[in-house]
């Protein structure tokens, strides 16, 4: 065997290596982007109804384009995940029938997987965005101040100092 066929040998290994890693890291990520939505979602109602409570809800916008960004982060990572499986199918059969060189492979599916990965991507960071200012607005100094003012005046009435009324000396009209 000659030192070019075994060149060529370790590059077709290490290829099949590189094919591996990034079908791995990329099954990893989208693992990670469905844990972290589906994670954020269920935080955000913790936070709601533990931390805000009874309290006025500020800038409720915000909390609710993170969870429609959150949910549909979730819905394109599990579109992919099958659209995935789609490509691959048709990679298959490009390989069988002798089309794979003439078409990209996995055709539309595969475009459609990497559209939507990082539609998941972005959708999970505005959910993140969207939270933050939410909970900023819910839990700033200014807003907690204000509460606990109002709790204190309506729950216990304020004590107005008693000063004894002068009692007017012996001759000096009340």
């Amino acid at each position: 065997m000659t030192e070019e066929s075994r060149q060529s040998e370790h590059l077709v290994d290490y290829r099949k290596w590189l094919v591996a890693a990034e079908q791995k890291s990329q099954e990893d990520f989208d693992k990670t982007i469905l844990s972290l939505s589906g994670g954020a979602l269920g935080i955000s109602f913790v936070f709601l109804k533990d931390v805000i409570g009874p309290h006025p809800i500020m800038q409720l916008g915000f909390l609710l384009v993170a969870w429609l960004a959150w949910a549909f982060s979730t819905f394109s990572v599990l579109t992919s995940y099958y659209l995935s499986h789609l490509a691959l199918r048709r990679a298959i059969s490009q390989v069988d029938n002798g089309t794979i060189y003439k078409q990209p492979p996995g055709g539309a599916f595969a475009h459609w997987t990497a559209i939507l990965n990082a539609a998941g991507a972005v959708l999970f960071l505005v959910g993140v965005c969207c939270i933050t200012v939410f909970a900023c607005s819910n839990l700033s100094p200014k807003g907690a101040t204000n509460d606990r003012k109002e709790t204190s005046t309506s729950a216990i009435p304020a004590a107005t100092p008693t000063i004894p009324a002068a009692r007017p000396k012996a001759g000096q009209p009340p």
